[in-house]
């Protein structure tokens, strides 16, 4: 115990200098950038959660029991110590946003209300993606509808921060810690690697980075664990050089023409706040046809698809992210009018590609065309221009330090990895430093000395072995049937058959 009581003094931080903000507990996953209501998909027990639910609620059994005990019970169960609990704090509080490249700095807290047999304090931080759907399959006993869920990790880092390593040849001690008060810092550095940004749409379908701290116990029991911690993730997606570019096409109507329509834009690729502007020539081409209204709509759309047995599973859910009306004369038959807007912050993230899910944009325009002279009919024809949304304009390339170096995560195999938090940064791992120096005497000029022979080399260079943080990615499937199971709102998907290709 005096090893780990030495141990906690000599590597925590006062919190007194450190701006770190406490988080809620709840028992149930939460994101640490939401402070309102929401509700999430969890994909380890196949259930919708709600974060404000689960946090007014009290999460202990003890205190549950208190309030549904007699108040002969409460009044003993009040007297009861309150459990142990075990949290995680950031550097930035809950507005801790993780980017490529960036280093994450926190506490460890645990408050022990008695004595506890530990053999290791670890923190773990993972990233997978799941996907979920609901289909109807044939059964022995008829139809019946199934969930079909999979989870992909793409990594899986872990920290010890008391306690020793297990090793694949020894057993572990353990040791007896007072009850009390005691912080554990920690830092990561999160590789110069573009991941897929975090979201939860299409109903089912997520991507999530997750924190979690636990004790090991005795005997390799398990022991105090904490909630899970989901923390936002952003990847450096830089927009494209301004490129002009035009749109054209014709409005059809029962096989007929309607209208003639070209739009000319300045760019294809934007980022949040900056202005979305085009010129837009409309031409009816009905000899009576008239243009009465035009409105348009910037959606996003969250799309997402998991390969089944039968098919290919897909799921699609749009959002108007911005609308407005164009302004035109009345009776027009061709207008031509400049449209523009300020692409919002708010629910715009970078178009991306994952496994299981694609995120793009596009700007929907309604036509409202009138013809007839007696009786008039007003038709409504649609059009819809392809937009690509980045986070970094073009003219900040070189602002941003190794940003063309950023790999994609599929080509890559680093990973996030833990460090000593008293150090500014992770320092090089011994296999890249070997292979400098490999390259460094492969490319160096030969000297005029005889070869030296296997025994007359002074050391024995270490070994050309993979690095212990590089990155496994594995996948899990799982089914079961929906009767009885809390689906929440899945919906029901659409199954491609005999469609069994992952490529979008």
């Amino acid at each position: 115990m005096a090893a780990l009581g030495g141990l906690n003094r000599s590597r925590s931080r006062a919190r007194s200098h450190s701006s770190v903000a406490t988080l809620p507990s709840p028992q149930t996953p939460e994101h640490t950038n939401q402070q309102r209501h929401s509700t999430a998909f969890d994909a380890t027990s196949n259930q919708y959660t709600s974060s404000d639910l689960s946090s007014s609620l009290p999460s202990s059994p003890s205190i549950l029991a208190t309030l549904s005990s007699s108040p002969r019970d409460r009044a003993s169960s009040i007297c009861e110590p309150p459990p142990s609990s075990m949290t995680v704090e950031f550097d930035g509080g809950t507005h801790v946003i993780i980017r490529p490249g960036r280093v994450v700095r926190g506490l460890v807290i645990l408050d022990l209300t008695e004595k506890t047999h530990v053999t290791r304090i670890r923190i773990r931080f993972r990233g997978e993606e799941y996907a979920a759907v609901r289909v109807e399959e044939a059964s022995g006993d008829g139809k019946g509808d199934w969930i079909h869920q999979t989870i992909t990790t793409f990594f899986e880092s872990e920290y010890t921060l008391v306690g020793t390593e297990a090793n694949p040849y020894s057993q572990c001690n353990w040791d007896e810690m007072d009850a009390g008060h005691y912080e554990y810092p920690f830092a990561l550095k999160f590789p110069n690697v573009n991941y897929p940004p975090s979201m939860e749409e299409p109903p089912g379908f997520g991507i999530r980075y997750i924190w979690t701290a636990q004790i090991d116990g005795p005997g390799l029991q398990s022991g105090l664990r904490s909630r899970e911690y989901i923390t936002p993730y952003r990847p450096i997606i830089v927009s494209t050089e301004p490129k002009e570019w035009t749109y054209r096409t014709t409005l059809i109507r029962d096989k007929k023409p309607v209208a003639e329509v070209q739009a000319k834009l300045v760019k294809q690729c934007y980022c949040p706040d900056e202005p979305f502007t085009m010129h837009l020539t409309t031409t009816t081409l009905i000899s009576d046809g008239k243009i009465t209204a035009l409105t348009f709509k910037f959606r996003k759309h969250h799309e997402g698809k998991m390969l089944l047995q039968q098919g290919t599973a897909f799921k699609e859910y749009v959002r108007n992210v911005l609308q407005g009306t164009v302004t035109i004369p009345a009776n027009s038959t061709h207008i031509s009018e400049e449209i523009g807007f300020d692409i919002p912050t708010r629910l715009v993230s970078p178009s991306f590609v994952s496994r299981h899910t694609r995120v793009h944009y596009d700007v929907l325009f309604q036509v409202h065309v009138e013809h007839g002279h007696l009786f008039k009919t007003d038709h409504v024809s649609e059009f819809s221009i392809p937009l690509s949304i980045a986070n970094l304009p073009f003219d900040q390339l070189h602002r941003v330090a190794d940003l063309t170096a950023i790999q994609f995560y599929q080509k890559s195999k680093e990973c996030p990895e833990f460090f000593d938090p008293d150090l500014d940064a992770p320092p090089p791992t011994p296999s890249a430093a070997w292979m400098d120096a490999l390259q460094a005497t492969f490319t160096s000029p030969p000297q005029n000395e005889e070869p030296p022979s296997y025994f007359s080399l002074p050391a024995v260079p270490p070994p050309l072995i993979p690095p212990e943080n590089e990155r496994r990615e594995r996948t899990v499937f799982m089914s079961k049937p929906a009767r009885g199971a809390f689906q929440g709102d899945l919906g029901d998907a659409v199954i491609i058959r005999g469609l069994y290709d992952e490529s979008w």
